[in-house]
């Protein structure tokens, strides 16, 4: 009897998905688009943006694990003032010199990563937890997003958390319309990002 593949479903990472994590994040992080060669290393992204809530304070990760194989995560912190101090103070000065200048690209992100206030904002009063969502292209529009982000929710819900936010680029057509629809509403907004916001408690 042939066997029957399992149900997608959101996991804690484990070690094992210690890989594919910063690989998901390359290969989504150009506004959902594959970034490699755009900027100077393919490592750089991923050292910003994903790997260092795999050890940061209040760190977490869920993934979306279809067969066995992670195709997903959403990652973040139940504490972003002290996981950006310990970014600025311990992470990133440990890597920062593996990520030389080489592309314009690398201007802005370099810059954000060494920024000390990059990560903090009013916000944090009432919404003191963050997060980031990425998606491989084949699991989108198939609710892995949406399960997700309420098993995020829940888990720092759990935590005694108030709150939770985002960041989301204009030119994101698809995250601009995908946050309002799981309960987050716009709370701040620039040029270039609106911030997404959701109560907790």
């Amino acid at each position: 009897m042939p066997s029957v593949p399992a149900e997608p479903t959101v996991r804690p990472a484990q070690r094992r998905d210690h890989g594919a994590i910063p690989r998901i994040c390359l290969l989504t992080g150009a506004r959902g688009d594959d970034a490699s060669g755009v900027f100077g290393d393919d490592t750089v992204l991923a050292d910003v943006y994903a790997t260092p809530y795999l050890h940061g304070p209040g760190g977490f990760a869920l993934v979306w694990d279809v067969g066995g194989g992670t195709r997903g995560y959403v990652l973040g912190t139940s504490d972003t003032a002290a996981f950006q101090e310990w970014f600025v103070r311990s992470w990133w000065p440990e890597r920062a010199g593996g990520h030389p200048r080489r592309t314009a690209s690398d201007d802005w992100l370099l810059a954000a990563a060494a920024d000390p206030r990059r990560m903090l904002s009013p916000l944090l009063a009432s919404y003191p937890a963050h997060l980031h969502i990425d998606l491989l292209p084949d699991q989108q529009g198939r609710g892995a997003g949406r399960a997700l982000i309420e098993a995020a929710c829940a888990l720092l819900g759990s935590l005694g958390v108030s709150g939770v936010h985002l960041v989301a680029e204009r030119a994101n057509a698809c995250a601009q319309s995908f946050y309002p629809r799981v309960g987050f509403v716009p709370a701040s907004e620039d040029d270039a990002t609106v911030t997404f916001a959701r109560r907790l408690t």
